[in-house]
């Protein structure tokens, strides 16, 4: 091993050591030496170096990818990475690592699917199921989470992270009884905290916001740092009529996270909703970033386009809308608004049509996102 402390020089396609000419080996022995004791940007050098030899090498491809990730190069890690998928398809820890690099970008689509990739392989790594988990709760992914877990759940319900994983999936999927029973029997061992924020997540899926909002803000007085805390009470503090209150509660959620799709909806939403367009821009791209395809999040950015004059983009938006969602009715409203505003009166009297069958019907179906 070349003792640390040596200078040494990089020409390229070379590395040489007091003017002897250093061979691969001993190039990749100074690399790994280089990043053990912390001088991340020399290991990458050397790993470059070592890779002009043997370019074939995936230990070293991988290990350069992950110096690269060490200083916040996540794409050029990815490259790194998919060079030594190219030359090992399948290989575990390289497919973890190249999931954590997407996963860091808030690439949670693409994490995810290296992710089942790796679990088709190898369903017994944790750090893969947690990683997974996490990337379909952020997704909005809940049937695809609820197939992954229920089978951990039943093989063993101690694990604290799936019960709360499913849990939470269950009651977005409208079976409370059953998510809710999970979240219970979590809080028979939880923390002070924990217990309370888990009663208010029961409460908030029945519908009883003055109840969610007491018990969040309980939970929130003992551990203000709780993961997900404040986007529940924000969505607490809405459904009572808290608008003010929400506002500052989805703030401080993405001050925790600020890849959280929902505060970023909601706060965009509202913002959006207030008038202050351009306040609500970024927080409604960034949702769109996390969830390019999300219904909820097109018809936001389409009345953010209709508010900024931009009314050609506003109905393609709008009328995407439509397509993936007839019965929700507010799109229907606001696109017999647009129409009129477009100067086709035939279309407007067809949207307002639209809306008076949905009325006549009764559907009560709830928008995609709750209007502020």
């Amino acid at each position: 091993m070349v003792a640390t402390g040596l200078l040494v020089m990089l020409l390229p396609g070379t590395t040489w050591v007091f003017g002897q000419e250093l061979s691969p080996d001993a190039i990749y022995r100074s690399a790994d030496a280089a990043y053990e004791h912390g001088d991340v940007e020399k290991a990458i050098s050397l790993y470059e170096s070592y890779l002009r030899a043997r370019p074939d090498s995936v230990e070293a491809r991988t290990n350069l990818g992950v110096a690269l990730a060490k200083l916040g190069r996540y794409q050029d890690s990815i490259l790194q990475y998919n060079e030594a998928l190219k030359r090992a398809p399948g290989n575990p820890q390289v497919l973890l690592d190249i999931s954590l690099a997407w996963y860091k970008q808030a690439a949670f689509d693409k994490a995810a699917g290296s992710l089942e990739r790796l679990r088709a392989k190898h369903p017994e790594n944790k750090q893969s199921l947690y990683l997974l988990s996490d990337c379909y709760l952020r997704l909005g992914r809940d049937e695809d989470l609820v197939g992954l877990l229920q089978p951990v759940f039943d093989r063993d319900s101690s694990d604290r992270a799936v019960d709360y994983a499913l849990g939470t999936a269950l009651i977005r999927l409208g079976q409370n009884e059953k998510g809710e029973a999970i979240l219970q029997k979590l809080a028979r061992t939880a923390p002070a905290g924990e217990v309370d924020l888990l009663a208010g997540t029961a409460q908030l899926a029945e519908h009883d916001s003055k109840s969610a909002v007491a018990s969040i803000k309980k939970a929130l007085d003992v551990s203000p740092d709780l993961p997900g805390a404040w986007l529940l009470y924000g969505r607490a503090q809405l459904d009572s009529g808290d608008r003010e209150g929400a506002k500052v509660s989805f703030q401080r959620a993405l001050q925790a996270d600020p890849n959280d799709f929902e505060a970023n909806l909601y706060l965009g939403g509202m913002l959006r909703y207030d008038g202050a367009i351009e306040s609500a821009a970024p927080y409604l791209e960034k949702a769109r970033m996390l969830r390019p395809t999300s219904t909820e999040v097109r018809f936001q950015m389409g009345m953010l386009d209709a508010a900024r004059g931009q009314l050609k983009e506003a109905l393609a938006e709008l009328e995407q809308v439509e397509r993936e969602s007839p019965s929700f009715k507010e799109v229907h409203v606001q696109l017999a608004v647009l129409y009129s505003r477009l100067h086709r009166p035939g279309d407007s009297e067809r949207e307002r049509a639209a809306v008076m069958e949905i009325d006549e019907k009764g559907a009560g179906q709830a928008n995609p996102q709750k209007q502020p």
